[in-house]
């Protein structure tokens, strides 16, 4: 993997994922018409349900840009956790309801479809444009470290809005694999219940991956640590700093994306003046940013000064 990979934006992943939901729902909509598939209704509501949680993201990614204030003295970068929420939410209760719902009915009560070719041929193309976008998602979530470990990354990482995107990308990839299998055993075999079981195993997926973004999601609202290797890092850099014998306690919060509230407390060497102080602290917290860019805020107390 290459520098490249590292340089994908959160913009441009949203914006990615917002243009091919866009592209999905216009095409499946007709298709959807033409052919009178409940699979392809089914990645209608996928595909309104992933343009509506973009738009969200959208507006948490700028709201979340707004600058520290008074009021907000550690920016708004917090505001995207919310947004990501409402879109998980949206993607539960609206996607994965319907499409399970509108599967079940068309089981009990078959129907003959059309244009199966044409229907089949949107969703190979759906897997291709739905899976560019997730590979974008998927990049800039991984960056340098193994795939193998895309799980606890996933659960860990702070880049909330990348998340989402993933994990609408992953739903889109997964409906339209899945809408494929199903219409091509209906096409090969003529049995039309396949149409609405194919609906509901999307229903069915779709539900559990929202379930595990409001999961992820829920961790950094109330309050997340960083990973165990991003404090280490910390620790490592501060102890760089020659005055510093030892690293008492540490404690790291996100409020935001790739931002990280830090709190240092430091055991010296030897007592120092006011003015070695303060430059023993502009030391450790210039290290640490240097270290651990994300570390935006960084509070170093030394034990002299806690002593007094």
């Amino acid at each position: 993997m290459n520098n490249k990979d590292l340089q994908i934006s959160s913009k441009r992943v949203i914006l990615t994922s917002f243009a091919v939901d866009l592209l999905d729902v216009v095409v499946n909509l007709i298709i959807a018409v033409l052919s009178g598939s409940v699979i392809m209704l089914t990645e209608v509501f996928e595909g309104l349900s992933d343009l509506i949680s973009s738009g969200l993201l959208m507006i948490g990614f700028y709201r979340s840009r707004q600058k520290e204030n008074h009021s907000h003295p550690f920016g708004y970068g917090t505001e995207i956790y919310f947004w990501s929420l409402l879109s998980a939410l949206v993607m539960f209760g609206l996607t994965s309801t319907l499409s399970f719902y509108f599967g079940f009915e068309r089981v009990l009560h078959p129907k003959p479809l059309h244009d199966m070719t044409l229907a089949l041929i949107v969703l190979v193309v759906s897997v291709f444009t739905n899976g560019y976008a997730f590979a974008l998602s998927f990049l800039r979530l991984l960056k340098r470290k193994p795939v193998r470990h895309i799980a606890r990354i996933f659960f860990r990482s702070s880049l909330v809005e990348t998340k989402t995107t993933f994990t609408l990308d992953l739903m889109g990839t997964s409906s339209a694999v899945l809408g494929t299998i199903s219409l091509g055993i209906y096409f090969f075999t003529g049995d039309q219940r396949f149409d609405g079981i194919g609906a509901m195993l999307i229903g069915i997926v779709l539900a559990i991956l929202a379930l595990f973004l409001i999961l992820g999601i829920r961790e950094l609202l109330i309050g997340k640590s960083a990973s165990k290797e991003t404090e280490e890092k910390i620790i490592n850099a501060a102890l760089k700093v020659e005055e510093v014998e030892n690293v008492l306690e540490i404690k790291t919060l996100h409020v935001g994306t790739e931002k990280l509230l830090v709190n240092l407390y430091v055991h010296m060497k030897s007592k120092l003046g006011i003015r070695e102080l303060e430059k023993l602290i502009d030391k450790i917290e210039n290290n640490v940013r240097l270290e651990v860019p994300s570390a935006k805020y960084v509070q170093v107390e030394l034990e002299s000064t806690l002593g007094k």
